[in-house]
């Protein structure tokens, strides 16, 4: 995943489903999704591509390069699994940066004697509908949360999307993920001057329900907003501030580049590099099926340690929870996802491994398996045991006739399309 607040200026695989099709329907979801991750590449040329693998980092298989359904602007990031209709959906960045936000000069020009006021812009994100075929569609879009109505004085605000971000939870609810960020402005014309400093950030997760998800068919998709309290655990506000002094120094570099050559974008884009603050803060997140609460990494905020952050479902408190990490050498996190079995499992940039976390010891452990590396993209796991076919006999929909309700096992599945395959990837 990739997420930056932008300052300064700027800013199942039990086998294929056939021919690709580019409006997914029943023939194309993943009917194999019992402890399997899904995860879609970013290379260099833009090239897209879908793979599977169990959450173990076991048996990574190629589904296909996601080139079919015609040229995509952006890649598609912020992978999840519906365990409603067993589709994939991605979340793709809509404004030219791929970065959340863009500046916009209602009234002045910067800099402007004095505040030069609401400059910062938040921009929508795409929805797309995957089958497992790689076929695609374009379903919808994801609006910013609104703004608050009243800041204080001489603040303004910007809430970006994450759109490397997306989770689900066992009812086919899918979550986002935004960070609400206030902001001064200010600028001295005569002397030449001006800056744009960022205030800590506030984590936003917005929800949008199953119903609507499924039924989104290319207009905006409603979305839910709630905002996290990080400012009551200590751990959990340090961590905010500290990854708006790490956008801070980014602003200050956009400024003077572009106090010094009067092209904001070329700024923008000389201190993404220069500043790599791409890399920091909360880049993916994970809906736990044991508790149902939301679980993040921040992996390189810090030089020298990374923080589990947990935000309780029901009452949108956070607490956190500091790891040493000497020398970073987690690095850049580009997925997070559960197993079935409640394991927190980690994928970092360029490394051909993935890592599972303990969520209740903070122990990090590597995987013995090895997938191929890539400096860009997400993945997802389903984390529910029973596919909702299955679920029926307890009271969902589905095909499901008989079952032993003493035993709970699963007598007669129905007799046209025959028993449930078996999953393909190990518990873990």
């Amino acid at each position: 995943m990739r997420f930056i607040v932008i300052a300064g200026l700027g800013l199942l695989m039990s086998g294929f489903a056939g021919a690709q099709v580019c409006t997914p329907d029943g023939s194309t979801i993943f009917s194999d999704f019992n402890n399997k991750a899904f995860t879609i590449t970013n290379d260099v040329l833009g090239t897209n591509t879908l793979y599977s693998q169990c959450t173990n980092m076991s048996d990574q298989q190629t589904i296909s390069t996601l080139n079919g359904c015609g040229p995509l602007a952006n890649p598609i990031d912020g992978l999840g699994l519906s365990p409603t209709d067993q589709f994939l959906y991605g979340l793709m960045p809509t404004d030219t940066m791929g970065i959340g936000a863009h500046i916009q000069f209602d009234v002045f020009p910067f800099p402007s004697p004095g505040q030069p006021g609401d400059m910062m812009k938040a921009d929508p994100v795409d929805v797309y509908r995957i089958g497992n075929d790689g076929g695609y569609q374009r379903i919808g879009v994801i609006q910013p949360p609104t703004e608050d109505a009243v800041l204080p004085p001489g603040e303004e605000q910007v809430i970006p999307i994450v759109h490397s971000a997306s989770s689900f939870n066992a009812t086919g609810n899918m979550f986002v993920l935004g960070y609400k960020t206030n902001y001064e402005s200010s600028a001295n014309v005569m002397a030449g001057t001006a800056e744009v400093l960022y205030k800590a950030p506030k984590i936003m997760i917005g929800q949008v329900s199953s119903a609507a998800l499924t039924a989104a068919n290319g207009g905006t998709i409603p979305t839910a907003w709630l905002e996290a309290n990080t400012a009551l655990d200590a751990t959990c506000a340090a961590v905010m501030n500290q990854f708006a002094t790490r956008t801070n120094t980014f602003s200050q570099c956009v400024v003077a580049d572009y106090l010094a050559n009067g092209d904001e974008q070329a700024a923008v884009q000389a201190c993404l590099t220069s500043t790599s603050v791409l890399d920091y803060g909360i880049h993916d997140f994970a809906v736990s099926p044991v508790n149902g609460n939301y679980y993040a990494l921040d992996s390189m905020s810090y030089d020298d340690r990374d923080v589990l952050i947990e935000v309780n479902a029901g009452t949108m408190q956070a607490t956190c929870t500091e790891y040493a990490d000497a020398g970073n050498s987690t690095g850049v996190l580009t997925s997070l996802m559960f197993s079935q079995q409640n394991k927190l499992v980690a994928v970092f940039a360029n490394e051909n491994t993935g890592r599972w976390i303990d969520v209740n010891t903070g122990v990090i452990t590597t995987l013995a398996d090895n997938i191929d590396p890539y400096p860009f993209g997400d993945g997802s796991s389903l984390p529910f045991v029973v596919p909702p076919g299955i679920s029926s006999a307890l009271g969902g929909t589905g095909d499901m006739i008989f079952r032993n309700s003493f035993e709970g096992d699963l007598i007669f599945a129905n007799g046209f399309e025959g028993d449930p395959l078996p999953p393909s990837c190990p518990a873990f």
